[in-house]
C-alpha cells in the first residue's frame, strides 16, 4: 500500500472507512472484497496501533465479513457455458473435490441460467484430434417459453374462484339478492428426475474429458427429459405433461365452423382453435407442432398449384408465426399433434435447479471410481381458470371436422 505511506493512521482508517461506506453502496464483488481486505491488512501490519485504531480494525474485519458472504463474481460479456462453468468449478476447487472424494464425501455444483453449446477441447500430441462425434441432440423450446420460476416448498397451492355473482335488476325499492363467491384450493407436488455416470479417477483429472462428460452424457439428456415430461409427463412419480389428463386441457372444438370450410387445411384448423381460446377470452401466443406438421403447414399450395397465403413466412424478428401465433418446432410432441395457448399460463417451478453431484458410490472406492449424478426437482400446473387458454388437438381429425360432408 504505497499510497498509505505519507499518510497518518488516523487517515488511513478516515480512507478505509470511506471505501467500504462506497463499496457497501451497491452489491460488492469478489475484486471489491479483495481490496478492502488488502487495505485491513495494511492497518494491522501498523507496529503501533492506537485503542481507536483497533476498534477500527475490528468493525472492519466485521464488515468485510458480512460483505464476503454477499459478494459476486463479475461476468463477463462472454455467454457462461455448462461446460465453461463446471471446468472454471473444478479447477478452482480440484484439491478440496479430490480430497473430499477420497474420504467418501460429496462435492456438489448448482447450475443457473447456462447455455449448454461449447466443443470438447483436448490437447493428443501423438494423433490429430477430430472431435468427438457427438449424438444429435433434440431441439429445446418448451421451457423457454413457459411461465418459469423457482420455489422453496415441496407443494405449491393456489385457490380458484368456482363461481362467479351475477347482479340482477331490481326496481325501486326492491330488496336485492345476495350471491355468493364459491373458492377451490389445489395443491400440486414438486418432482424429481435423476441420472448419473460413472468415471475413473483418471478420467476426473482429465478436466477436458469431464467437462465433454458432463456436458454431452448428463445435463443435455437432463434437459431433453424434462422438455418430454413438459408435454408428455404421465403423473404419478413424473410431473404432469401439458397434453396428460392430469393437466386436463381442453380438446379442439369446431363449434360452428363444423363442416363449413371447404378443403379445409393445417392453417384452418389453426384459426378455428385460436377462435375458440378467443371466444374464452385469452389470447393464445404459441402453438408447439412437430417439424414435419410445420413442412406440410408451408408446403400446402392452392389448385392453382402455387403457394397459399404465406402467414406462416418468418416476420422481422425471424420468428416463424401463422395467424399471429408464434410457432414452437418440437420433437417432443408427435407428428399430427398440436398444442395451441397462451404459454404464459404454463407455470413451471424448479425446487431445485439442474445440480451436478460428484461423490462415491457402492464400491467406487475400491474400483477407482467416481459417481456423477445430474437431478433436478420441478413442478408444472396450469391453474384451474386458466386451462381454457389452452387447446390441443390432431390436425387429421379436426380438419375432418372442419370439411364439409360430401
Amino acid at each position: 500500500m504505497e499510497e498509505n505511506t505519507n499518510l497518518t493512521p488516523e487517515q488511513v482508517v478516515e480512507k478505509v472507512g470511506a471505501m467500504f461506506s462506497e463499496k457497501m453502496q451497491n452489491v460488492p464483488t469478489n475484486e471489491d472484497i479483495t481490496a478492502l481486505k488488502s487495505e485491513v491488512d495494511s492497518l494491522k501490519s501498523l507496529e503501533e496501533k492506537s485503542s481507536e485504531i483497533e476498534k477500527s480494525i475490528a468493525k472492519f474485519e466485521g464488515r468485510l465479513e458480512a460483505m464476503t458472504e454477499k459478494a459476486v463474481e463479475v461476468k463477463s460479456n462472454e455467454p457462461v457455458t455448462l461446460a465453461g462453468k463446471i471446468f472454471k468449478t473444478i479447477k478452482e476447487n480440484f484439491d478440496n473435490i479430490k480430497d473430499a472424494v477420497q474420504k467418501g464425501q460429496r462435492a456438489k455444483f448448482e447450475v443457473k441460467d447456462t447455455t449448454i453449446n461449447d466443443n470438447y477441447v483436448g490437447d493428443y500430441a501423438l494423433t490429430e484430434w477430430d472431435g468427438v462425434d457427438r449424438i444429435q441432440r433434440t431441439r429445446y423450446g418448451i421451457l423457454d417459453a413457459v411461465n418459469r420460476g423457482t420455489t422453496t416448498s415441496k407443494f405449491i397451492t393456489y385457490v380458484s374462484q368456482t363461481t362467479s355473482p351475477k347482479n340482477v335488476w331490481v326496481g325501486e325499492a326492491e330488496a336485492k339478492e345476495e350471491r355468493v363467491i364459491d373458492w377451490k384450493e389445489t395443491s400440486v407436488e414438486v418432482k424429481k428426475i435423476a441420472g448419473y455416470v460413472k468415471v475413473s479417477k483418471e478420467m476426473l483429472e482429465d478436466l477436458s474429458f469431464i467437462r465433454s462428460e458432463i456436458n454431452l452424457d448428463l445435463m443435455e439428456r437432463l434437459r431433453e427429459d424434462i422438455e418430454t415430461a413438459l408435454l408428455n409427463g404421465a403423473g404419478g412419480l413424473q410431473i404432469d405433461g401439458l397434453l396428460s389428463l392430469g393437466i386436463g386441457l381442453p380438446l379442439f372444438n369446431a363449434g360452428t365452423f363444423a363442416g363449413t370450410i371447404a378443403g379445409a387445411n393445417v392453417t384452418d384448423v389453426i384459426r378455428v382453435a385460436k377462435a375458440q381460446i378467443e371466444s374464452a377470452n385469452f389470447d393464445p401466443t404459441h402453438i408447439v407442432m412437430n417439424p414435419v406438421d410445420i413442412a406440410k403447414l408451408q408446403l400446402t399450395k392452392g389448385s392453382d398449384n402455387t403457394y397459399t397465403y404465406p402467414m406462416y413466412l418468418p416476420t422481422g424478428d425471424e420468428v416463424m408465426r401463422v395467424a399471429g401465433i408464434q410457432i414452437v418446432s418440437s420433437n417432443y410432441i408427435a407428428q399430427d399433434q398440436y398444442l395451441l395457448g397462451d404459454m404464459s399460463k404454463v407455470n413451471v417451478r424448479f425446487r431445485n435447479d439442474m445440480t451436478l453431484d460428484v461423490g462415491l458410490d457402492q464400491d467406487d472406492f475400491t474400483r477407482n471410481m467416481i459417481t456423477i449424478l445430474a437431478e433436478a426437482r420441478l413442478v408444472q400446473y396450469v391453474k384451474r381458470n386458466q386451462k381454457n387458454a389452452f387447446v390441443i388437438g390432431t390436425f387429421s381429425t379436426d380438419i375432418a371436422a372442419l370439411t364439409p360432408t360430401p
